[in-house]
């Protein structure tokens, strides 16, 4: 989206603190109203990757086939991820360096468990008739948030270097496996 291709731009050379709202409308050419039609606010435009896609993963989600392991399911949906990842990588650069350390946890936090939600969603659903579903759904679906949610954290800590679908990968894997490579 344009909207946010110009606030990223503007954060990256002005400072996140530096630009308001005003400014960032009129560099994209729409309203102070056109640019709370899609972002509650000026941090928004730092997490909307995170927010807008749950929706996306939801329903990528359901079109996993039922034979599909969990794991695989989640990374296949996540593969299939339909955005430009180098706005994503700028989003998380512009993160990691324009706001502090605990406002971006915080909003972290949130973000995980919007995730969960979704997650554990797809496993009552996929999983129903399973003993103990509500537990084994809500331990699941908030341990794979946290694998996704660290990976995507973990690389823009990282400074947005590598492959991020392959850190997804490996952070999932590593639930996959119990946690074997603490063993």
């Amino acid at each position: 989206m344009a909207l946010r291709r110009v606030a990223l731009a503007q954060f990256a050379s002005k400072g996140f603190a530096n630009v308001t709202v005003t400014q960032l409308a009129t560099e994209a050419g729409v309203t102070e109203r056109t640019f709370f039609r899609h972002f509650p606010s000026k941090e928004a435009v730092l997490f909307q990757d995170y927010d807008t896609h749950l929706e996306w993963l939801a329903e990528a989600l359901s079109q996993r086939p039922a034979s599909e392991s969990l794991f695989d399911a989640v990374l296949a949906s996540v593969a299939t991820f339909p955005h430009d990842v180098e706005v994503v990588r700028q989003a998380a650069l512009a993160r990691s360096t324009l706001i502090s350390a605990e406002r971006i946890a915080a909003h972290l936090r949130v973000v995980q468990s919007s995730f969960a939600t979704v997650l554990t969603d797809f496993i009552k659903t996929r999983y129903a008739g399973v003993a103990n579903l509500d537990l084994v759904a809500e331990v699941a679906g908030a341990t794979l948030a946290a694998a996704l949610v660290m990976a995507v954290q973990r690389w823009g800590d990282d400074g947005c270097t590598g492959d991020l679908g392959e850190i997804v990968a490996t952070s999932v894997d590593l639930v996959r496996s119990g946690f074997a490579p603490l063993a």
